[in-house]
């Protein structure tokens, strides 16, 4: 068996792992790569030939994980691409929504002759999406079905809860060759396991030899959660006592449905006063639509904590979902204090650029930071303190508070990545993925130190190792 690590290798965009054996070809996501100057550059091409792919296997919904697909399928894969039930439901907003980007993109480029001409082109859109939906085959999680799924005669895998958005999954991926078993466990991105709302990550119980694991955080260790919830609790109630406006950059999936439920149970706990919060994202309010069609997938305290007869954890009085453009900018022009909560997470781009661009150079203001910010994003630059940013050509001070809350991020720690692997019985060989190398080399050293006969290693993107 060989693995290729095409993307999420250094770096926490762009996953895409290319596992050869029993004479198929299986890729473990295909996503686009975030953040950097030159992502334009690496998402207009694929590092293999997608006609040469047996078959996909996705761990979650998040464009870093899928936003390549329908480039993959437009070139040639007519492959199966295997997910969970929710997963495939949320790939085809996610798809959608990202092919209407890069369109207007593309028509922005050629308008304004940007870039050479084949950048003014879009490389998908909207007319693509439904080809590479035909290709998606949902398989349930190991606690609905414990049935090990065919990708060939020789190539089995499994579905187990990776607690990190709805429908992502931790891939078992078994392989029968010259008369021996391999496995090799893929984490995608893996949550904490404290968080409300979607169950822990699970181990499978099988002796594993290789571990994928994702080191986002591989060198932080986040605050307890309830001390998150004090700290949230106390920082919303002094931007209410000074009339300000919270501005809080988030993903459409995962992190704004997560923040939307703790807000409504520290309003309903009486911790903090009902205020208006606007969820300024017509994605996140079709997403928030699939969660609640897919409630068998949330963990036991969110049916404790919403237990009343029509009582809905992503929904409350003061709690609206706007729609339309002109919706979003009635409110850069509405006085506080209220709250929005509008993508993207990492402040790339998105209706939260413009609320930013309203709302940064008051003092009464804050940002809440609440998620990884990659290198090169505008997020990562005012966490590293800027005093100023452009926004639209505006060359803008920084005086609103800077909140960061990283006990919300959907990505576990160093000590629970740590603790995930001392689980998995059989382990031989980690390779950390999806992590800066900051990050991912804490936690190899950590882990080397803790277990001398493992191999830990953090591949190089474009390297092959062999098992």
């Amino acid at each position: 068996m060989n693995i290729t690590f095409y993307g999420g290798a250094g770096a926490v965009t762009g996953s895409k792992y290319l596992v050869e054996a029993a004479g198929k070809r299986i890729l473990l996501d295909c996503g686009t790569f975030q953040g950097l100057s030159d992502v334009r550059e690496r998402n207009r091409s694929l590092p293999f030939g997608p006609e040469t792919i047996d078959a996909v296997i996705v761990s979650h919904s998040h464009l870093d994980h899928i936003g390549m697909l329908p480039l993959l399928v437009k070139r040639g894969f007519t492959g199966p691409i295997y997910a969970t039930r929710a997963t495939k439901d949320v790939a085809e907003y996610m798809l959608m929504d990202a092919a209407s980007i890069e369109t207007q993109d593309a028509l922005y480029r050629a308008k304004h002759k940007i870039g050479s001409p084949d950048e003014r082109v879009p490389l998908f859109t909207t007319e693509d999406v439904p080809d590479v939906m035909k290709q998606f085959q949902s398989r349930p999680y190991v606690r609905e079905d414990k049935t090990m799924h065919a990708v060939s005669e020789h190539i089995r895998f499994q579905f187990y809860e990776a607690g990190h958005i709805l429908g992502s999954a931790i891939t078992l991926l078994e392989v029968e060759e010259d008369g021996k078993v391999e496995r090799l466990i893929y984490t995608g991105d893996m949550g904490p396991g404290d968080m409300p709302l979607l169950r822990n990550p699970e181990v499978p119980p099988q002796e594993v030899g290789t571990l994928l694991l994702e080191s986002t955080y591989g060198g932080r260790t986040h605050e307890p959660i309830e001390a998150a919830y004090e700290r949230l609790a106390a920082t919303i109630t002094d931007v209410l006592k000074r009339e300000g406006k919270m501005i809080v950059p988030a993903f459409s999936l995962g992190r704004t449905q997560m923040l939307v439920y703790i807000i409504h149970k520290l309003v309903d706990s009486g911790r903090i006063p009902r205020f208006p919060i606007f969820v300024d994202s017509p994605l996140a309010a079709n997403i928030t639509d699939v969660y609640r069609r897919h409630k068998q997938d949330f963990d036991e305290e969110t049916t404790a904590d919403f237990a009343r007869e029509g009582d809905m954890p992503l929904a409350f009085r003061n709690l609206t979902y706007t729609q339309s453009a002109e919706e979003s900018k009635k409110l850069n022009v509405m006085p506080g204090p209220f709250m929005v909560i509008a993508s993207s997470g990492m402040m790339a781009g998105g209706r939260v650029i413009h609320h930013l661009r309203h709302a940064i150079s008051d003092a009464r203001n804050a940002i809440f930071i609440t998620g990884y910010q990659a290198e090169g994003t505008l997020g990562r630059r005012l966490l590293e303190g800027v005093k100023s940013v452009d926004l639209y050509g505006q060359q803008l001070p920084v005086k609103a508070q800077i909140a960061l809350f990283n006990a919300f991020s959907a990505h576990a720690d160093s000590h629970e990545l740590q603790r995930y692997a001392e689980w998995v019985r059989g382990l031989k060989r980690v390779f950390l993925v999806h992590g800066e190398a900051s990050q991912a080399d804490v936690l190899a050293a950590t882990l080397t130190a803790a277990h001398e006969d493992w191999l830990v290693k953090r591949p190089k993107e474009g390297e092959t190792v062999e098992l």
